[in-house]
């Protein structure tokens, strides 16, 4: 009992680990023949190509048939699939909407490798693909990293940006407090003038009367 549940764990995780790699038959430079994919979510054809370039440089040259569009490794081992010879790699990166995808064409010598053929082979595969994957999903979430921290950056930026503005209409409430303050005075000693220049007009008015009234008096006298 303890070596079956050992063994349904096994083939969950299997199941686990590559439910992202499918196999198709696929054209490419040597005809149709079968080939593994695996979906990149959040990856550009840019990023995938630069990923895939430096994977595949583990296994030797990295060499790239423009016309097919395909990189290809050839006469080498990759210790995941164990063919007991070497094998030549053909890679191609298609881009779709926020992903791309990666074909593997894997030949054998004798023929491309699938699993109605020899299924330890094709899971090699997976595990080769599978690792793949992991490093471009690991760079595309450093890459989300890095734009969430340049947000951060933006906001951060944008937040100073505001708070100097705060801190200069602080200011100006100042000054215009001191204005205001300022007027206020002003208006107290405005007023206080006023009374002044009103009581200096009360007594040029009766000083006016006076002479009016010496005016009118000149040759009552006599």
């Amino acid at each position: 009992m303890k070596y079956f549940y050992s063994f349904m764990l096994l083939i969950f995780f299997n199941s686990m680990v590559f439910a992202q790699v499918t196999e198709r038959s696929a054209t490419m430079s040597l005809g149709n023949n079968n080939a593994f994919t695996v979906d990149l979510p959040g990856a550009n054809k840019k990023l995938a190509e630069k990923m895939l370039k430096e994977y595949l440089k583990d296994y030797g040259k990295v060499e790239k048939n423009k016309k097919a569009k395909e990189y290809y490794v050839t006469q080498t081992r990759v210790p995941a699939i164990e063919t007991g010879g070497m094998v030549n790699l053909y890679a191609k990166i298609e881009e779709r909407k926020d992903m791309s995808i990666m074909t593997l064409w894997v030949d054998n010598g004798t023929s491309f490798v699938s699993s109605d053929d020899i299924p330890s082979e094709a899971a090699g595969v997976e595990v080769f693909m599978t690792d793949y994957r992991n490093k471009v999903r690991k760079e595309v979430i450093k890459n989300d990293i890095k734009d969430e921290e340049n947000n951060l950056k933006d906001l951060n930026k944008d937040f100073k940006k505001l708070t100097k503005k705060n801190e200069g209409y602080h200011k100006d409430i100042a000054k215009a407090n001191e204005k205001i303050a300022e007027a206020e005075l002003n208006i107290e000693k405005n007023l206080m003038d006023q009374d002044v220049k009103n009581e200096e007009i009360e007594k040029q008015k009766e000083l006016l009367e006076k002479i009016t009234e010496k005016l009118n008096n000149v040759g009552r006298d006599n």
